[in-house]
């Protein structure tokens, strides 16, 4: 009975709490103690949701900036979701029993040792069984060393193709042309055509080196119209334009004596355009930017991870454009940034016609006929079966 009281006794002249008043200031204590569990979950929930897409550019995009629509509206439904549950919790403050230390460690420890035992077989699976396709696709490009690296950074091209690089059928020779080694100095006799371009020179689709249409070229002239003579080069690069093109021609191409140049090449002068107005200029630095490295995500870092995104086709394995784009190159990768500011890209052609491309192709002809040699441009050989 005297347990149900609320009164107090006197001791030594101060009162202490009967024990049902101290059991009923206990549990008011404990309801704001789980009152303020729920305001910092409320807080927790708000923080993330406002900083989340940064988060993620941060640390799971490589250029931390999200482009793509799809991801930009995932993103924004997963923010509203924890703002809205925050504040939820802040206005409701529900009553929240957090699980103690020995309750969280059993299911943390479970699920790292089990991300740890993936991570160890994606990492050996990469390592000794993958095939050379699976393994270009899922590396991390700081791991392969120069060598097997197609394209290499040069003072004034920007890259080009690694000297003596080898891949199945596909190789360079020592100068880092798509040939057999031939002579710096053209042997006597010889008539040496070049042909100069972007990747539909290179033949980047075409594995063999055989099969390329220089190779058939020579095999052409020489078989069919008997001419022993001749040497076919490929000086193609993939990504070249007519900027790079001008400077392949002076720089590297004169040193090989040619007798006849050919330029051929696809679309690539097209994308030089695709940049926003304001940066489209001679120097080409609407389109590009001088070599860098680009950064690797940390989430990448991680093998498992990195295989199951590229495989999901979430990230993709980096390219020669990640380390040449410039920042305001509209149609990268591959698919035109359509906002307010960039409008339709018909429109932006419009805004941004080929002078610099008509430029470049007079000068060719200038360097050419300077230097006695024969220039020839080609029309580009346009399929419907490729997304060009």
């Amino acid at each position: 009975m005297t347990e149900s009281l609320v009164f107090a006794w006197p001791i030594d002249g101060r009162y202490l709490p009967s024990l049902r008043a101290r059991r009923a200031g206990l549990g008011m204590n404990r309801l704001k103690f789980q009152h303020k569990k729920s305001v910092y979950l409320a807080v927790i929930l708000i923080i993330l949701g406002i900083f989340f897409k940064r988060f993620v550019e941060l640390t799971l995009v490589p250029d931390h900036q999200i482009e793509l629509p799809s991801y930009l509206t995932a993103i924004y439904i997963f923010q509203l979701l924890l703002i809205v549950s925050g504040v939820f919790l802040l206005l409701k403050q529900p009553s929240i029993k957090m699980p103690n230390k020995a309750e969280l460690a059993l299911p943390i420890l479970s699920l790292f040792i089990t991300f740890l035992l993936l991570e160890i077989g994606a990492r050996l699976w990469l390592s000794y069984l993958a095939t050379p396709d699976q393994y270009d696709r899922y590396v991390l490009f700081t791991s392969l060393e120069a060598k097997d690296l197609a394209w290499t950074r040069h003072h004034y091209l920007n890259y080009y193709p690694t000297p003596n690089y080898r891949k199945g059928r596909t190789s360079h020779n020592s100068l880092g042309y798509r040939n057999n080694e031939f002579s710096l100095d053209k042997p006597s006799g010889v008539y040496r055509i070049v042909a100069l371009g972007g990747s539909t020179t290179y033949d980047i689709q075409i594995e063999d080196n055989e099969e390329t249409f220089t190779a058939q070229l020579e095999k052409v002239i020489k078989e069919e119209y008997g001419y022993q003579n001749v040497e076919v080069i490929n000086a193609g690069v993939p990504g070249y334009n007519s900027w790079e093109i001008l400077i392949n021609l002076e720089f590297r191409v004169l040193d090989l004596k040619p007798d006849l140049v050919m330029i051929y090449e696809g679309t690539n002068d097209v994308h030089a355009r695709l940049v926003e107005p304001s940066a489209y200029r001679g120097d080409n630095s609407g389109r590009r930017q001088q070599w860098w490295v680009p950064p690797v995500a940390l989430w990448e870092r991680s093998t498992l991870l990195r295989i199951l995104s590229r495989m999901n086709n979430f990230t993709r394995q980096v390219s020669i454009d990640d380390f040449v784009s410039a920042s305001s190159y509209l149609s990268w990768p591959y698919e035109f940034r359509l906002t307010e500011d960039n409008g339709d890209p018909a429109e932006i052609l419009k805004k941004n016609p080929p002078r610099y491309f008509r430029r470049n192709l007079e000068n060719m002809i200038a360097i050419a006929t300077e230097q006695d040699i024969k220039i020839m441009f080609a029309t580009w050989a346009y399929s419907p079966h490729l997304n060009d």
